[in-house]
């Protein structure tokens, strides 16, 4: 089992005095981990919250007792219901702060939500993509950088001189940390600097005397203490993440510098860990932890009690799911720029919608931006998705469109509008102009478009009477479908789709009998003529004829 417990509040050495923790707000918190990183960890199930101080990472192993604010990894590939549940009840019982799974790997026997609340231990899930060795380097890395006066919980060019500087103070000795070909990134020195820290700095890049020491066989994965011929003793700590060495963080030693040194420079090495990770997370880390509870949320692994509890707002609140998308028309602004709405936009999204509303939480899935704000009575809703609308565009490169769901209060009913919502803002992206709509006013081309999607399933739905027309890549058989089309835009009123073809009203009635003729259908018949209409309109959806 391995643990890193070092709480800010207590000395990593004896003899060493205690640094402060990273800001104001105390220790680590969980809600900190989950927003360091986009898209690696999900909330399942909030349990007592996300806000509960986060000591360290461990491996769970069912003979050794989880410790107090550690971060359980659940590494089984499919652990049962039975499993998880008696791990929950085991990290309740050690005030754990999180259970983490794999993502997609939860038993469907068990009931997460009910465990996770009973035990009052949330449970995340990690990402496919995310390696066990990555997510607690990070919780390490949060964890020992707070206990060096590093503020905040993502990796910044400041922050890694912030840590060097916190080590610098702790040791007595001047740090440098370093990639791991040895050039350097981050440096703090005491009052006395020797001529090989002078000149690792000014070169940025550790001299020839110190490179031949470090790559020395057995130097590379534990901290050591070198000699180097002419400048003395360095003690080099590598950064690990996983079993890959990214960098190194060497201390050239002052007199007070004391003994326990080589584990406060491992703490270091594990603080500068996050810089190492890929994916890093914008500024904003708030933004990302409202994506990451939102995309539970929508995806069915979240809540949305858990996001109304981190927007602040009442527990019975009403909420509006609005979803936009690229309209199909839109051109990009600026060669090779990336056109509409992706994942790399997803910060922007959501600083525009919380200068509208600091409410407001945004996530990306797919090509669909989703942004869920507090419901407003009367058209409150539509003035706010339009002005989204209009603002969004700029980030997302493209016109945008834009649909608006009426009031949800609870999880299902969020997750029911979101699929909806994908679909409607499909058939506005299809419309000749970009705008704004309210779901409730779309919902039956909504249901056209779901069937097509069923249609691509089964695409025996579309066989029958048109297959005359289909088959047969006339210019004639494409008008004769044109017409029909047409007509049921009219209303079957044979006058006003004749108008619309700019063709005269004689002409049209004949193509109609002939389309009549040549399918074998009656149009006079009510369901004949609703199969035919139906069948029209998924082939129109599905790219025309």
């Amino acid at each position: 089992m391995t643990v890193v417990d070092n709480l800010a509040s207590e000395p990593a050495v004896a003899g060493i005095p205690p640094l402060p923790a990273a800001g104001a707000s105390g220790p680590v918190r969980l809600r900190q981990l989950i927003g360091a990183r986009r898209g690696w960890l999900m909330v399942v199930a909030p349990a007592t919250g996300i806000d509960r101080p986060l000591a360290g990472v461990m491996t769970w192993e069912a003979d050794r007792a989880p410790g107090r604010h550690q971060l359980l990894l659940v590494t089984s590939p499919h652990p049962t219901g039975d499993e998880l549940a008696e791990v929950l009840a085991e990290a309740g019982r050690a005030e754990a702060c999180a259970v983490v799974v794999r993502s997609g790997c939860l038993p469907a026997e068990l009931d997460v939500g009910l465990a996770a609340d009973r035990a009052g231990v949330p449970v995340l899930a990690v990402a496919g993509r995310v390696g066990w060795e990555e997510v607690a380097a990070l919780a390490r890395s949060l964890v020992s950088a707070a206990r060096f006066g590093v503020r905040g919980a993502t990796p910044t060019a400041g922050g890694l001189y912030e840590l060097a500087e916190g080590a610098a103070l702790a040791l007595d000795g001047a740090v440098v940390l370093t990639d791991a070909c040895l050039r350097v990134l981050a440096f703090a020195c005491g009052d006395t600097v020797d001529d090989l820290t002078s000149r690792t700095i000014l070169a940025r890049r550790a001299p020839e005397p110190l490179r031949e020491q470090l790559f020395v066989d057995g130097y590379r994965r534990n901290v050591t203490r070198i000699e180097v011929e002419g400048a003395g003793s360095r003690l080099v700590a590598p950064i690990l993440v996983g079993d890959l060495v990214a960098g190194y963080v060497v201390l050239a030693p002052g007199a007070d510098t004391p003994d326990g040194a080589p584990r406060v420079l491992g703490d270091v090495a594990a603080a500068a860990a996050a810089w190492f990770l890929d994916e890093q997370a914008g500024p904003d880390d708030e933004d990302m932890v409202r994506a990451e509870l939102l995309r539970g949320l929508l995806t069915g692994t979240g809540s949305l009690e858990a996001l109304t509890e981190r927007l602040g707002r009442p527990a019975a609140a009403h909420w509006c799911l609005i979803s936009l998308s690229a309209h199909g028309e839109g051109q990009t602004r600026g060669a090779g720029a990336a056109r509409g709405v992706t994942p790399d936009i997803e910060r922007l999204l959501a600083r525009c919608a919380r200068m509208l509303n600091p409410s407001a939480a945004t996530a990306v899935l797919g090509a669909v931006a989703y942004v869920l704000v507090p419901h407003s009575p009367g058209s409150g809703s539509s003035v706010f998705a339009e002005r989204l609308r209009r603002r969004a565009a700029t980030p997302a490169g493209a016109p945008l469109v834009a649909c608006f769901s009426r009031a949800v209060a609870t999880g299902d009913e969020a997750r029911a509008e979101g699929r909806l919502l994908r679909q409607a803002v499909a058939v506005l992206a299809a419309r000749p102009s970009a705008a704004t709509a309210d779901l409730a006013g779309l919902r039956s081309h909504v249901v056209i478009a779901e069937l097509a999607g069923l249609a691509t399933e089964y695409p025996g739905l579309l066989n029958g009477a048109l297959d005359v027309l289909r088959r047969n890549e006339s210019p004639r058989n494409a008008e004769y479908l044109d017409t029909l089309l047409s007509w049921f835009d009219a209303g079957c009123d044979a006058t006003r789709a004749a108008a619309a073809l700019c063709v005269h009203r004689n002409t049209f009635r004949y193509r109609l009998q002939r389309i009549e003729q040549l399918c074998g259908v009656d149009l006079d018949d009510a369901v004949e003529r609703f199969t035919l209409e139906l069948q029209v309109r998924l082939l129109v959806l599905r790219g025309g004829w």
